[in-house]
C-alpha cells in the first residue's frame, strides 16, 4: 500500500473535526464527544495541520466551515459512514467504546493482509515490523469480536466478515485520500490520483490516448493502472482499491453495488498473418476457418465462450493454444497459419503496420458493449471527472469501425 497523509491521521480527531462541522460550535461538539473544549481545540487544530490549511471561519458566533472545510466535511462524512456498518455488519455496536478505539493502523493492516494474504507481506507494504501487523490484526479481531483472518495453507485467507470489513475499509481509506485531494485542488495544488483498471481490449488505444490527454492538462497527476482477469479488477473496484475499471460489459450479471457507463460497441473479428491462405479471401465460411489451427482465450472469458459458440459441435482437426497474451498471440500468428479470434481495437497496430490481417467474415453474433464500471453512489474527485469526461467525449472514428 501507497503512503500517504492519512498515514498520519487520527481518526478520533477526524471524527471530532466532522463534529464541530456538524454543530457549528466547539463547546457544542465537546459536549457531543464527551470530551473537554481544550482536547477538541487540540484535535481540531491537528486535523488542520494535516491538510495544511484552515478548515474553518472562526467567529464570536461560532465555527463555520470554509470551501476547504466543505470539501473535507464531505468526505469525511462519507468515510464515517461507511466505518459504521463495521458496527451494525459486525455487531460490535454493543461496544459503546467501539468507535474511540478503532484506529487508522486496524484499517490498513487489515487492507494489507487481505490483499497480499500473508502478514509478512503486508507489513512489508506498509514498512512496519511483522509483530505490529499482527498485533493490530488480533487487536482489530478483538474489538470485533470475531476472527478476520484464518490460515489457509501456505497463505492467511480472510474469513467472510474479514472479506467484507476490509472491503469497507478499503473504501473509506480512498475517500480520506480523496479528501486530502479535494483540499489540494481548491488551493490550487493540481495533483491527484487515478487508480485504473483495464481489460485487454481498452489497453490498445482507449486508454493511452485518454491517459496522454489527461497528463498533457494536469502534469502532476498520477495515473495507475492495474490489468487482471476480470473477477480479480471487479474485487479491487468494490474494494476501493481502483476507482474505475474499463471492459466489456456484464449487464444483467452485474451486482448493485457496481454501475456502468456505456462508451461503445465493439465485435469480434478473425486475425491471421499478412499472407496467410485466407487472406484476401472473399465471404469465408465457418467451415474453412475449422480447417486451421487456432489460438483461444482461456475458458471463462466471454471471447472463448464467443468461440466456442462460433464453431459448436465442429471438430477442431488440431490442437488449440490457449492464451490472452498478446505477445505469444502475436508470435504465433506470424510463424504460422494459426487463426485467432480478437477485437480490432487490440491488434490496431499489428494491423496498420501490415504484420496481421482481418479475414473477411462476419461475426455480429459476437457484438459487446465496452463500458466504464464504476461503484454504484461513487464521487470522483475533479481530477477522475476529468478523466471520465475525456472517456466518454465522442471520439474520431475508429479504423475497425469503418470496415
Amino acid at each position: 500500500m501507497k503512503k500517504s497523509k492519512y498515514s498520519a491521521s487520527n481518526l478520533r480527531h477526524l471524527r471530532i473535526f466532522t463534529s464541530v462541522g456538524t454543530l457549528g460550535s466547539q463547546h457544542l461538539a465537546a459536549r457531543a464527544e464527551g470530551l473537554s473544549q481544550p482536547a477538541v481545540s487540540q484535535a481540531i487544530s491537528s486535523v488542520e495541520t494535516l491538510f495544511a490549511t484552515h478548515l474553518f471561519r472562526r467567529s464570536r458566533s461560532g465555527m463555520q466551515l470554509n470551501k476547504a472545510g466543505e470539501a473535507a466535511f464531505g468526505r469525511l462524512t462519507r468515510m464515517f459512514t461507511l466505518l459504521r456498518q463495521i458496527n451494525t455488519d459486525s455487531g460490535a455496536l454493543r461496544h459503546n467504546a467501539f468507535d474511540n478505539r478503532l484506529t487508522m493502523a486496524h484499517l490498513k493492516t487489515l487492507v494489507a493482509v487481505v490483499s497480499t494474504k500473508g502478514f509478512t507481506a503486508a507489513a512489508k507494504n506498509l514498512d512496519l515490523a511483522v509483530p505490529t501487523v499482527h498485533r493490530a490484526t488480533r487487536n482489530l479481531e478483538k474489538l470485533v469480536g470475531a476472527p478476520l483472518i484464518e490460515r489457509s495453507g501456505a497463505n492467511f485467507e480472510p474469513t467472510l466478515l474479514g472479506e467484507e470489513l476490509a472491503r469497507i475499509s478499503g473504501l473509506a481509506l480512498r475517500e480520506l485520500e480523496a479528501a486530502f485531494e479535494d483540499v489540494d485542488d481548491l488551493r490550487g495544488r493540481l495533483a491527484g490520483r487515478i487508480s485504473l483498471g483495464a481489460l485487454p481490449l481498452a489497453r490498445s488505444d482507449i486508454l493511452p490516448n485518454a491517459i496522454g490527454d489527461l497528463c498533457d492538462k494536469n502534469p502532476r497527476a498520477s495515473v495507475d493502472l492495474m490489468s487482471a482477469d476480470y473477477d480479480t479488477l471487479l474485487r479491487s473496484l468494490r474494494h476501493g482499491a481502483l476507482d474505475l475499471l474499463l471492459g466489456a460489459s456484464r449487464g444483467k450479471h452485474l451486482s448493485a453495488d457496481i454501475s456502468e457507463i456505456i462508451l461503445f460497441e465493439d465485435s469480434l473479428s478473425v486475425f491471421a498473418r499478412a499472407g496467410h491462405p485466407l487472406a484476401g479471401k472473399p465471404s469465408i465460411t465457418i467451415d474453412q476457418l475449422a480447417r486451421y489451427p487456432w489460438i483461444a482465450p482461456h475458458l471463462g472469458t466471454p471471447t472463448r465462450t464467443d468461440f466456442d459458440s462460433l464453431f459448436g459441435a465442429l471438430d477442431l482437426p488440431q490442437g488449440l493454444i490457449s492464451t490472452s497474451s498478446l505477445v505469444v498471440i502475436r508470435s504465433l500468428l506470424a510463424r504460422s497459419d494459426r487463426l485467432t479470434l480478437l477485437s480490432r481495437r487490440r491488434l490496431l497496430y499489428e494491423e496498420q503496420q501490415g504484420l496481421l490481417v482481418a479475414l473477411d467474415i462476419s461475426l455480429p453474433t459476437t457484438a459487446r458493449t465496452i463500458c466504464i464500471s464504476i461503484r454504484t453512489g461513487w464521487q470522483p474527485t475533479r481530477l477522475q471527472r476529468e478523466f471520465l469526461k475525456i472517456l466518454t467525449q465522442p471520439r474520431p472514428q475508429h479504423v475497425a469501425d469503418k470496415m
